[in-house]
Parts: structure tokens; sequence; C-alpha cells
């Protein structure tokens, strides 16, 4: 992110770089062969809305979590390690719940799988962070 200290500025533009990423894993999703004809209509446009915010959230997620570490490196305490364990989780939660990940570990999107669990389970360790991080 460089030398820009304007927060609006910066935030303006991984909010754009967030918007594009998602819309191309969106149209990319295009390139998976078509679902069976049983398939309704809906839930293949869910699953292809369901990419671009999951995308989107993904590399919000990694500025967030690049912004942590570079504050940790200037004042390493407690509490800017617990915000990159939490952006962590969340960056791990994000990646996991993308229905792009689903298929190229070769699960259907629509469920049957392990990511069905998992990105709920680093939405769990980002709450306990949370929690902690509230009890201190």
């Amino acid at each position: 992110m460089g030398t820009d200290r304007n927060p609006r500025r910066r935030t303006a533009l991984v909010t754009a770089i967030g918007l594009l990423c998602g819309l191309l894993a969106m149209l990319a999703v295009g390139v998976f062969p078509a679902p069976p004809k049983w398939i309704p209509e809906l839930f293949v446009f869910l699953v292809r809305v369901q990419v671009f915010v999951t995308t989107f959230n993904l590399v919000l997620l990694m500025a967030l979590l690049w912004t942590y570490v570079s504050l940790y490196r200037d004042l390493p305490n407690r509490y800017t390690r617990s915000l990159i364990l939490l952006s962590l989780a969340l960056l791990l939660y994000a990646l996991t719940a993308n229905p792009v990940i689903h298929l190229a570990f070769g699960f259907p999107p629509s469920g049957g799988s392990p990511f069905i669990v998992i990105p709920h389970a680093f939405v769990g360790v980002a709450i306990i962070v949370l929690f902690y991080q509230s009890q201190t």
C-alpha cells in the first residue's frame, strides 16, 4: 500500500480492487462446465454471487491483515497480535467459503463436503479472539 496515509483513498483503492477481483472471479466461474439441467438457475446465480462476495471479502481481509502486520511491526503487543489472528481467521473463512475452492478440491458447492463446516470453524476462532480481547 506504500506510503499513502490518506485512509479514504486507500480504502477506496482496496475496495475497488476487491470489487474487480470479485467480478473477475464471478465471471471465471463460467469457465467451469455447465451445471446439470436439473439445477435451478436461481441456485447457479446464488453460487456466482457467493463467489463474488467471498472473493471481495478475501481481498479486503488480505489488505486488512497486511495493515495489522505492518502495525505490529511498529507496535508489537498483545492487542495487535490478536488483530492479526482475527484477520487471519476471517481470511481463512473467506477462502474456504468460496465455491471456487470447493470445486478446486472436487466438491460440489451445494454441500456434502467438509467445506460446509470448515469456514464456520474459522469464524469460531475469530469469535474466540474477540471474546478473549474483550476480557483483557
